[in-house]
């Protein structure tokens, strides 16, 4: 991780509290945010720029304020498998904190991204003094403990095409006229594809399907206009795996 920028004013810290978006910051009062905001350290972070890889040192808490960062396993062939991807608000570190074990995992910026990164001491004190931290940081782990297990489920019990619906089904959109909504792929196909545990080849096949039967249009790389969205949703129920 690299280019941290110097520490944050008080005139900076209350322009734009990165800490506010975080739901592990949320429980504080906006002055106790403040206080909390003054031990972020706010970082840069060019696209494709690795944070950390598996196996690395892990001393801080990294909150991500602006772009996204994608976490992936490397397994024994070499091959990336996707894990998660973190957005605004999103917070990774958590782990090595509460058990001081290494990750066995690698961060990566996606885009153009900013950090707000908090050393595990501070964090330590933080939480000591505001109990609230370490409760949210629990319920934090319990939600992404309940994504991984609904992911799994998922796969086991459920065709590429329904964990593609259901995928396009949970992106922002933007409502368009007879009810269509337009969403924007945040990844590239092939994290795409290794996010729901498929191949870019399958998730392309997918897509055409999804196209062919008149589900879904593509117009613009990298845009999608869902044309029905009941079919969309009765497609994303777990059906019998293909």
């Amino acid at each position: 991780m690299t280019r941290a920028q110097p520490e944050l004013t008080l005139d900076a810290v209350q322009d734009d509290l990165c800490v506010a978006r975080v739901p592990l910051f949320q429980g504080l009062t906006h002055d106790q945010q403040v206080e909390v905001a003054r031990f972020a350290h706010p970082t840069n972070l060019d696209s494709a720029e690795q944070i950390y890889s598996a196996g690395s040192e892990m001393s801080q808490l990294l909150v991500v304020h602006t772009g996204q960062v994608k976490i992936s396993r490397t397994n024994a062939a070499g091959q990336e498998q996707l894990i998660r991807v973190l957005g605004p608000g999103d917070f990774i570190g958590e782990f090595a904190f509460l058990t001081g074990a290494k990750p066995d995992h690698a961060a990566e910026a996606v885009s153009n991204t900013q950090l707000c990164v908090f050393r595990h001491a501070d964090l330590g004190r933080l939480a000591e003094k505001h109990p609230s931290i370490g409760l949210r940081m629990l319920q934090g782990v319990s939600r992404r403990l309940a994504d991984t297990e609904a992911r799994l489920a998922s796969v086991i019990s459920g065709s590429v095409g329904s964990r593609l619906a259901d995928y396009l089904l949970s992106l922002p959109g933007k409502h368009g006229p007879q009810g269509t909504v337009e969403v924007e792929l945040p990844l590239a196909k092939k994290d795409i594809a290794s996010l729901m545990s498929t191949t870019p080849e399958s998730l392309s096949r997918q897509l055409r399907k999804l196209t062919d039967a008149g589900m879904i249009s593509q117009v613009v790389q990298g845009r999608i206009t869902i044309t029905d969205v009941n079919a969309l949703n009765n497609l994303s129920s777990p059906t019998t795996s293909n």
